[in-house]
């Protein structure tokens, strides 16, 4: 099922898909999404930030990467320290960014994408106070000590 989802994601990112299809496959995946499948809410998030299927909106976009995250999709993950670190959708909020990309960097088995978490979340530590980075670094430890790697 994932590998369906992310060809349908993938196919909207890349304009493979006419509207129609498109509008129908959103419809797929918003329903998955509902259900709870963390893979769809993450392809959902992707889907509204690029406006593929359903219309732009950044708070949507963000509100189902939330969802993925909370389940442990490090790709929403990533997604959200993006989001944060530029102030995409939202207000740039150093320490919600380094927070997630630490979670991210921190999934083992995650390959590259954790690698690059990591690289990006020591990139913000120039843009960070030493209470900015300690506060982003006891969030991060409790979100996984909550939720788990």
């Amino acid at each position: 099922m994932r590998h369906v989802i992310f060809a349908l994601a993938l196919a909207l990112t890349v304009g493979l898909a006419a509207p129609v299809w498109a509008d129908q496959h959103a419809a797929a995946v918003r329903t998955l999404a509902e259900q709870g499948n963390a893979q769809a809410q993450f392809a959902l998030g992707t889907m509204y930030r690029d406006g593929q299927g359903v219309a732009r909106d950044y708070a949507e976009a963000l509100r189902w990467w939330g969802k993925a995250a909370e389940q442990g999709v490090v790709d929403a993950q990533y997604a959200l320290g993006n989001a944060y670190s530029g102030g995409t959708g939202i207000a740039r909020d150093n320490v919600l960014a380094y927070m997630w990309y630490d979670i991210a960097a921190a999934q083992t088995g995650a390959g590259w994408l954790s690698s690059i978490a990591g690289t990006n979340r020591d990139v913000l530590v120039a843009r960070m106070t030493p209470a900015d980075l300690a506060k982003a670094k006891r969030l991060a430890a409790e979100w996984i000590a909550t939720h788990g790697k």
